[in-house]
């Protein structure tokens, strides 16, 4: 009876996961979601050659290591759904894909305290790890931090590394305990959890190279090297040296040798290497209260408005974050051997943030890096609340307080998914929480700039709302751009005129700042207005916006190339200057090689020109490049046609 209650219940769990999440299945596309899914062409499958699947595997446009697992997943939704793109069926497959994460940490879960309970206290009743197992996987799979995991659709590249880490570490402590015990077959489970599991989390995300350390907080915290016989020890030494002491070794040494590999990633950033390290500590903390008190108030798709620390008392609280974070593994080592599902807890969640929230020069701050390691704090923070101690007459008030918890992690998250079902309630959503957040100012300035209506006067004051959320965006920060590209491009198309001091302004910024990839749009837009008789900027001050990015110390290889390209179709576009456009995609190249759409531009230019030697020269080119065969079709295309012309 006791079991099948434990089942009904996480029944109930899962579905309620769904319907918390059903409201926000049909809304927007987000931020990533554009180049990486909807506007990629490679994704949409016709077929399911092994040429189509590859060219979707590695279609990814940003991605150095290209993510194939994840977005091969992408390109299968596409040819299910007959080359279009939803957003429904891609969210619902990453709801699903949340609901076999939540059944692997229940399974996990379990397994973890029943072998806590057996080596550590017994005196726990038997039913202790499946309870505690339901109430973890319950908040887990309800919390209202993970939402962005699930209903940014990108964000599948996060939650299916997740959902190979969990498998292998479910290998990993079933092999463990059975090692353990004596039994057979656990070191050949422990391998496979490694050695299969790693590159298949890897192939979904980088972090997935972090499940071996996962393995070893559990080894530290819970296993402790111990086994039934000496040589499997000694196996485990070896495993954890090769899997993760080596590499850490090796990414050190490179690091070492090629420092502008870490430090050139900062150029594009406004803040650097130290500045980062002691802004994310803050962050951290930050994350923490959102995870043992969830605030819906304090979440939101976008963080870029948090501070930044210029120093240990810039702000004040740098300092005791740092201190904090520094005293977090210390308490996870001291308090090992009173509380070892509390250590595990604690170094899960501090190893889940070790790539993502430390040296690497990504953005500050995103509620997704939490999905996998915020499980530690609830494994923790619900084992403390739920252990029955000496008190036994505590247990119901626990348990009542461990529901209300799991109820309110359930509102909030529907809450939330509900805001998400509409471009524009999401928006004002995000602009209510985060009024000085610039992508929230600008997202909300786009709702008003695409409002469409009959009536003249709604018109106009929609432009105005627009104007206004675009300059408050320009005055948070004098190194963002998007605001002001935005009061220029959106007076253009509405026949308005342009202040001369938001292209001064402009001019200065692009040549002084890092610039982000969506400067591009913009920038070709303004290019455009040149076409245009009535055009309200200047040549002169058009070219000065084109070339100001090229004049920018701080940005260099696929942004600076970017703005390369941009120049080349005002030159061929506009100034009708063939040479110097030439020279400009030359210098696209140059700058990011790997990138395979600059030399398509530089064939199709030079088809267009009617000099077909050199379109079949760079189309060779071309061919040695695309080491992954993803443009295929292109360069099958474009031989065609040479063919043809000829």
């Amino acid at each position: 009876m006791q079991r099948l209650s434990l089942s009904f219940l996480f029944l109930c769990t899962l579905i309620a996961a769904f319907l918390v999440y059903q409201p926000g299945l049909s809304g927007p596309t987000v931020l990533d979601d554009g180049p990486n899914i909807v506007n990629n062409a490679n994704l949409r499958l016709n077929d399911l050659s092994l040429q189509s699947l590859h060219q979707a595997a590695y279609s990814s446009p940003a991605e150095a290591f290209q993510r194939p697992l994840s977005m091969l997943s992408f390109g299968l939704n596409f040819y299910f759904n007959s080359g279009n793109f939803d957003p429904f069926p891609f969210k619902l497959t990453n709801l699903l894909i949340h609901l076999l994460n939540g059944l692997a940490v229940f399974a996990l879960v379990r397994l973890i305290v029943g072998f806590y309970r057996k080596r550590w206290q017994p005196s726990l009743p038997a039913a202790y790890p499946h309870w505690l197992a339901l109430a973890v996987s319950a908040a887990w799979l309800l919390h209202p931090l993970n939402l962005t995991s699930v209903l940014y659709l990108v964000q599948r590249m996060n939650s299916l590394a997740v959902l190979f880490t969990l498998g292998g570490l479910l290998l990993y402590v079933w092999g463990r305990i059975r090692v353990c015990n004596g039994q057979s077959g656990g070191l050949w489970a422990i391998l496979a959890g490694v050695f299969i599991f790693t590159p298949l989390a890897i192939l979904s995300k980088e972090n997935g190279a972090l499940l071996p350390f996962f393995m070893l907080a559990a080894e530290l915290t819970l296993f402790k090297f111990e086994t039934a016989q000496p040589v499997a020890r000694r196996v485990l030494i070896v495993i954890f040296s090769v899997c993760t002491l080596l590499p850490v070794l090796a990414f050190v040494g490179y690091v070492a040798m090629h420092p502008d590999w870490l430090l050139g990633g900062f150029a594009r950033r406004d803040f650097t290497l130290p500045e980062r390290l002691m802004t994310e500590a803050r962050i951290v903390w930050f994350y923490l209260r959102l995870i043992v008190l969830p605030s819906t108030a304090l979440m939101g798709l976008y963080h870029d408005d948090i501070a930044i620390s210029h120093s240990l008392f810039d702000p004040i609280t740098t300092l005791p974050a740092i201190l904090g974070i520094i005293a977090l593994p210390v308490v996870a080592w001291l308090v090992r051997g009173r509380q070892p599902l509390v250590s595990f807890g604690i170094l899960f969640f501090l190893v889940g943030h070790s790539m993502e929230s430390t040296f690497i020069p990504l953005e500050l701050a995103h509620e997704h890096r939490n999905y996998l390691p915020m499980l530690g704090i609830v494994l923790a923070f619900f084992h403390l609340l739920l252990q029955p101690f000496h008190a036994t007459s505590a247990r119901i008030p626990r348990q009542t307080v461990a529901v209300l918890l799991i109820g309110l992690f359930a509102a909030g998250t529907f809450t939330r998914a509900t805001k998400w079902a509409n471009p524009f309630d999401m928006a004002v959503a995000e602009i209510d929480r985060h009024p000085d957040s610039p992508r929230a100012n600008i997202e909300m300035g786009n709702m008003f700039a695409q409002l469409s209506t009959p009536d003249p006067i709604s018109t106009e004051e929609n432009f105005l709302f627009a104007l206004a959320y675009y300059k408050h965006e320009a005055r948070l920060k004098n190194t963002t751009v998007l605001g002001l590209f935005n009061l220029i491009v959106l007076s253009i198309s509405r026949e308005k005129p342009v202040e001369r001091v938001w292209v001064a302004e402009l001019t200065s910024r692009l040549k002084q700042h890092a610039l982000p990839s969506g400067f591009i749009d913009p920038l070709l837009a303004i290019a455009e207005c040149r076409t245009k008789e009535n055009c309200p900027l200047s040549t002169k001050e058009v070219e000065q916006l084109l070339h100001a990015p090229l004049q920018n110390p701080h940005i260099f290889g696929h942004i600076k190339a970017l703005a390369y390209s941009a120049l080349t179709q005002y030159l061929v576009n506009v100034a009708r200057d063939y040479p110097a456009a030439i020279d400009a995609i030359n210098q696209s190249i140059v700058l990011a090689p790997q990138e395979l759409e600059h030399r398509l531009t530089l064939v199709r230019f030079l088809m267009a020109l009617q000099r077909p030697d050199e379109a079949r020269k760079q189309l060779a080119i071309l061919k040695q490049f695309d080491l992954k065969n993803t443009r295929q079709r292109d360069i099958a295309l474009l031989e065609k046609q040479l063919t043809q012309d000829h």
